[in-house]
């Protein structure tokens, strides 16, 4: 891809964001707003947990040895267990959090 084409697309997506914007106010207050935000958020987790996969293949694969491959995959899996759990709190709670 050349430096013409990623700029051009990058504006592209940086448009579409603004153009989802406005479809979201839009549809917030016409629409159910908690089913726009669990679709934006399975959207989010979705583009970030598509990335973060690979990314931790490869550096596990550099880990030689065996003690270390078990560290490193039990902190990731307490890095994942650790957000998940916050986001499963914060759904739960969500009635009862005020910020005044």
């Amino acid at each position: 891809m050349s430096v013409p084409q990623a700029i051009f697309f990058n504006l592209l997506s940086a448009v579409a964001c603004y153009v989802g914007l406005v479809f979201g106010i839009l549809l917030g207050s016409n629409f159910a707003p908690n089913i726009i935000f669990a679709i934006a958020g399975g959207m989010f987790l979705y583009i970030a947990l598509a990335d973060m996969f690979p990314e931790m293949e490869n550096i596990l694969r550099e880990q030689e040895r065996t003690s270390t491959k078990v560290v490193f995959f039990m902190i990731q899996n307490a890095g994942l267990l650790t957000g998940f759990t916050i986001i499963l709190l914060i759904t739960m709670f969500a009635g009862d959090i005020k910020l005044d």
